[in-house]
């Protein structure tokens, strides 16, 4: 594929994929049921993270993203970038993992480790990894609109599920910090070795949906 067309794709990700993402949860759903279509909705979600990767980035220069970087592996101003990278984690240990890990047991713990770290590498590879390579010197098309589909993307899950209006709005408020941090970041640095494990950190806090809906 010629640099112009990955180019083009690579800027329609953000519109593409969540509006594609919306119609696979709903047939999903409505085959397989609410919890079973909501985990085949992901696991075709994490695959689509990776194909497109592949496809647009090509494995080659996908691999040199989990190199440390040349440069620092946090910009300037580091003070700035440090509370960027902490936040969504500490955000996710005070109001997911502390509230909720006390009655779930190891199973569910696993679970939301495997799920976690499943969910942040493809997700880091696709919305943050693609987009610096892409477009290094572009903020536009390189951070804040990866950072918009980013957000969107995570409103496909939350209408397949009933949740309240304090729910949602902390799931696209944790989305938008981690879209907007992490893939300033990224691009700065070109990056994925600081953000990756800071997201799977995150995401492996959500023991509540493990035992709710990936134990059912």
């Amino acid at each position: 594929m010629a640099a112009g067309w990955r180019r083009v794709l690579a800027t329609l990700v953000p519109a593409v994929v969540p509006m594609v993402m919306k119609a696979v949860f709903g047939t999903a759903a409505r085959r397989l049921g609410a919890d079973r279509g909501y985990q085949a909705g992901f696991a075709l979600y994490w695959a689509t993270c990776w194909v497109l990767a592949d496809v647009i980035v090509g494995p080659r220069r996908l691999l040199d993203l989990w190199r440390p970087p040349e440069r620092p592996v946090l910009p300037t101003p580091r003070p700035v970038a440090a509370v960027l990278l902490v936040a969504p984690p500490l955000g996710a240990l005070t109001t997911e993992w502390l509230p909720n890990v006390r009655p779930a047991d190891p199973a569910a713990v696993a679970v939301a480790a495997g799920i976690g770290v499943t969910n942040a590498l493809a997700e880091e590879t696709l919305w943050r990894g693609v987009p610096a390579v892409t477009f290094p010197g572009d903020r536009l098309r390189g951070w804040l609109w990866p950072a918009v589909g980013f957000t969107a993307w995570h409103l496909v899950p939350l209408s397949t599920r009933q949740t309240t209006a304090r729910r949602r709005a902390s799931v696209l408020g944790g989305a938008a910090a981690i879209g907007l941090g992490y893939g300033w970041i990224a691009q700065r640095t070109r990056s994925l070795v600081a953000v990756a494990p800071a997201h799977a950190l995150t995401d492996s806090c959500g023991v509540r949906p493990a035992r709710a809906i990936w134990l059912t």
